[in-house]
């Protein structure tokens, strides 16, 4: 089968993967690079998981780091080496590219995009379409416009903002004035701090690199072994659903 998937989010890229064996597989994501600034919480509580995909090379580019709540590492470069797996296994990733609207012709769904600076088709039929983007919206950025009836909605958990902070270890106090959620330690002496309240530390120095998204509020849901636990048992549905169409 041809299916399309629908942003280049984590859950987009597993379900990707794992679909790329046994169908034609086309990833739509709306910016130029997938993984890229960083998004997400690093947070993983088995990195054993990480040898289903990576080799002990790539391993070394996340910069794990044992926590309290599990370890830290470079979100970033989970997306990047998650996103070559998908090339190398066939999944055609369509960068740069939005959906401007989607019809039917008989049994299949007709994607047409926009155009953009690279060479490829405007125009994509699929027996099945997946929507997994991931419910926060960077600023400015446009949105695919899609048909529900044409999707198979990817079942995100109920989010609510969280604040996250990259800082050097040499900024980091023993104790901070508002305690975090998540304390993200990596081997490349940077730490992460993640808030899912209106309040939140910043250090005098800045950080790095700040970010604000939506995510469930349990900090137990944002780990990768949660995510691509989900990712799991959401493909497993599909699979059956895409039987008896």
């Amino acid at each position: 089968m041809k299916i399309g998937i629908i942003g280049g989010s984590l859950q987009g890229i597993l379900l990707s993967i794992q679909l790329a064996s046994e169908h034609e597989i086309t990833v739509f994501e709306l910016d130029a690079e997938i993984g890229t600034p960083a998004w997400h919480p690093g947070y993983i509580v088995n990195p054993d998981l990480l040898n289903t995909f990576l080799t002990g090379e790539q391993r070394s580019f996340l910069m794990l780091k044992q926590c309290k709540d599990g370890w830290g590492m470079r979100w970033e470069w989970l997306m990047k080496h998650l996103t070559i797996i998908a090339a190398q296994r066939g999944v055609s990733l369509r960068t740069r590219t939005r959906i401007q609207q989607t019809t039917e012709d008989g049994e299949y769904i007709v994607v047409e995009t926009s155009s953009n600076e690279t060479s490829q088709p405007s125009t994509f039929t699929f027996n099945h379409l997946i929507d997994a983007q991931t419910p926060h919206q960077k600023p400015g950025r446009l949105n695919h416009t899609l048909h529900q009836n044409h999707t198979t909605q990817y079942p995100f958990e109920e989010s609510i903002p969280w604040f996250g902070g990259i800082l050097s270890n040499h900024h980091l106090p023993k104790t901070t004035p508002l305690v975090p959620e998540l304390i993200l330690p990596r081997s490349d002496n940077l730490t992460e701090l993640w808030w899912n309240t209106e309040n939140y530390w910043t250090p005098e120095e800045g950080y790095i690199e700040e970010i604000r998204i939506s995510l469930p509020k349990d900090k137990s849901m944002i780990s990768f072994d949660a995510m691509y636990q989900k990712t799991t048992e959401f493909l497993q549905k599909f699979t059956i659903i895409a039987k008896k169409v």
